[in-house]
């Protein structure tokens, strides 16, 4: 039986991420996958030769491209769709009600979405996404499944001395300057401007403190860039993330927050609103959690943390040891196997 990962993004995201790394988690398990995508999408780059890759546009109408893949998932031996994003969820949901073939559709986003009552189960990233989705009339026959993300210890992991400190490198400072990280596509979703306006309250207190966007996108126009460095779009994030001072989150809205465990399994702190998902992944002290969209608040915390060597590695210890031990891979994929098979089962 091989399973079919569906990514209807070209860009990069955090589900487009997931479905990537998930596909290789399954791969490097043992299991038979394959990969359905758009020409030049990013999380069909640089795949294992031995991956059948399906390249789709997703459209659903006429049904011409809906039979076109049903037919090469049999030839493929295709026994299970695990679709990711709105449009491959879309395609997904046509594949089962038209063809028959096994479902899962992976909830990356809180946004209701029409396909989501039309599939065999549906995993959500957290539990406030899988609460929203539950309100939606359309999906109160369809179970909902709350499996969090995961993130991998072996490349996710706390600095080496002997490591050059490429984020440093980067944001082209010297050693021992304080550099704040934040990580993402730049968007108003993800909130860049309020790490930015919260850097800018912080760097009266400390004005040798540097704070790096990673991410591409534009900021928007008008704020106080002073310390702000633009690293842009980048493939090496986990050798950046663990030379970080802290880490900071500020999305306005938030399913889940990779970007939040990813600092934490490399033992950096992480500052955050405590919004959706995210909320869940910074609570029980993982995280400091400040009250959304606050960026008086954020900047206080950032302050504390860099202010206070001992209360920064002990936050940063805490995080690790929750990272581990709620978002290890090793789990995950137990998981989410678990879900195929009860699938496949019926």
């Amino acid at each position: 039986m091989r399973i079919l990962v569906a990514s209807s993004n070209r860009g990069v995201n955090g589900a487009v991420v997931y479905a990537r790394r998930i596909l290789r988690l399954l791969r490097a398990a043992g299991h038979d996958v394959a990969l359905a995508c758009e020409e030049d999408s990013w999380v069909g780059r640089d795949l294992p030769a031995d991956v059948p890759v399906l390249r789709t546009d997703f459209a659903r109408w006429p049904f011409d491209e809906c039979d076109r893949v049903a037919a090469w998932c049999r030839r493929h031996g295709v026994g299970l769709i695990h679709s990711h994003l709105t449009r491959s969820g879309n395609f997904a949901a046509l594949l089962r009600q038209r063809h028959g073939l096994p479902s899962v559709a992976h909830l990356h986003a809180n946004h209701p979405q029409l396909h989501t009552g039309f599939h065999d189960l549906l995993l959500a990233v957290s539990a406030d996404v899988a609460r929203r989705h539950r309100l939606l009339p359309w999906n109160w026959r369809t179970e909902i499944v709350t499996l969090p993300n995961f993130v991998d210890a072996a490349e996710f992991r706390p600095a080496d001395a002997a490591e050059p400190d490429v984020l440093r490198a980067a944001a082209g400072v010297a050693p021992g300057v304080p550099v704040l990280a934040v990580v993402g596509l730049i968007s108003a979703r993800k909130g860049q401007d309020l790490a930015v306006r919260a850097f800018a309250e912080l760097r009266r207190t400390r004005p040798d403190a540097v704070l790096a966007v990673i991410g591409g996108g534009e900021l928007t126009p008008g704020l106080p860039l002073e310390g702000v460095r633009l690293l842009g779009q980048r493939e090496d994030v986990a050798r950046l993330l663990p030379h970080a001072s802290a880490v900071v989150v500020p999305s306005r809205e938030e399913p889940f927050g990779l970007a939040a465990i990813e600092a934490m399994a490399c033992e950096v702190p992480v500052v955050a609103f405590a919004v959706g998902g995210l909320a869940e992944v910074v609570g029980d002290g993982a995280g400091v959690a400040v009250p959304p969209g606050d960026h008086a608040a954020m900047a206080a915390a950032l302050v504390r943390l860099l202010s206070d060597v001992s209360v920064r590695r002990a936050q940063a210890r805490k995080g690790r040891e929750s990272a581990l031990a709620r978002y290890g891979k090793e789990a995950h994929l137990a998981a989410l196997l678990a879900q195929f098979r009860r699938v496949l089962a019926q």
